[in-house]
């Protein structure tokens, strides 16, 4: 069944009602017509193709990854689904896109409720094959998994595939609602180094390959290894001990206290950075006043990336009332403030500044 005005909206299953509300700002005629599974909400509008490019223009907080639904089909859970999809897809307006040397990516979702017990004849994999397969021999068109122009969204529940396609560009992420996955290295000492990695990717910056780093909150030390990596001098600030594995390098200062006394010893003897981050434990708040401090030890051109944790929402406590509190501390010290609720952020957002501003006297 052809569709026009139906959107797939992606976020952490605490912030989809956040993110919902940051899609309706771009069309207030925007419905959640149902939930597919935690985080992942079917939407209507009447011109999803004006919405998704504002989204693309103006970059939500907490929406993850968008898709245009524009065929429905019914799923039996046999291999005959695949040869159903393949025909739905070719007989998409938008399939005129997969023009001979378009770089384009097949991304399959496959959503399976607790509840349900079906065995499924294919993957997600099986389905990106095949399907590329078919959009390669009819069109010419050049699959690219990582850097793809046009991408080809499915996601298929127990009982229906929905299926759009879409430039790139205008998903929000290159990966399949947005769940960026990065692969385990053998150096690799917590979880937390792939927040700092996916950062560095949403957010379009590098990190310097010399110069000083300043880690907030660093043990057990995976930030701080990923700055030595990268050929910082790196100052570790944390009370507690980093990992051993960190031991005796060169390039590295562990200050063992905590980052408000570090700050105030640094401002005084004109310390200055070229990157700082922070992934301590404390309230979204309490961080932005921190790097407010902390923006007087960061160079002109340096910059900032920072998680922020949220509370979880009650009756008396609203997370995002934190978050707009937080960022307008930030806006007082810095010239660019960006926001993120990655893939690898959990109750928290990660959030990008730089261009410190003049310190008020």
């Amino acid at each position: 069944m052809i569709q026009e005005n139906l959107l797939i909206v992606t976020a952490h299953p605490e912030f989809l009602d956040a993110g919902l509300a940051e899609i309706r700002r771009f069309d207030q005629r925007l419905t959640s017509v149902e939930l597919l599974a935690p985080g992942i909400a079917l939407c209507a509008a009447p011109d999803i193709p004006t919405l998704m490019r504002l989204a693309a223009e103006q970059h939500p907080i907490f929406v993850r990854h968008i898709a245009p639904v524009q065929a429905i089909v019914p799923l039996s859970n046999t291999e005959q689904d695949i040869g159903k999809l393949a025909l739905a897809m070719v007989s998409l307006p938008t399939f005129e896109r997969l023009e001979r040397g378009q770089r384009f990516s097949v991304q399959t979702r496959i959503i399976q409720s607790e509840e349900s017990s079906i065995k499924r004849p294919y993957t997600s994999g099986h389905l990106n094959q095949a399907l590329a397969e078919a959009i390669a021999g009819e069109t010419g068109a050049v699959e690219s998994i990582k850097k793809p122009q046009i991408v080809v969204s499915l996601l298929c529940t127990a009982t229906k595939g929905y299926l759009g396609i879409s430039l790139a560009r205008e998903n929000l992420s290159d990966w399949p609602g947005g769940a960026r996955h990065f692969a385990k290295t053998t150096g690799q000492l917590s979880r937390a180094e792939f927040k700092l990695l996916e950062a560095l990717e949403v957010f379009g910056v590098t990190l310097p390959t010399k110069g000083r780093a300043l880690d907030l909150g660093a043990a057990p030390g995976g930030w701080t290894r990923l700055l030595l990596e990268a050929g910082l001098h790196v100052v570790a600030v944390d009370p507690a001990n980093l990992d051993r594995r960190l031991a005796k390098q060169p390039r590295l200062e562990h200050y063992r206290g905590y980052a408000e006394h570090y700050l105030e010893e640094a401002t005084k003897t004109h310390k200055s950075f070229d990157l700082i981050v922070n992934d301590m434990r404390m309230d979204a708040r309490d961080a932005a006043r921190l790097l407010g401090q902390a923006s007087r030890c960061l160079r002109n051109d340096g910059f900032v990336i920072s998680v922020f944790k949220l509370p979880h929402a009650t009756h008396e406590i609203d997370p995002l009332a934190t978050l707009r509190a937080a960022l307008a501390l930030l806006n007082k010290y810095y010239g660019i403030v960006q926001t993120r609720q990655l893939f690898h952020n959990r109750q928290e957002v990660t959030v990008l500044t730089a261009r410190p501003l003049p310190t008020r006297a």
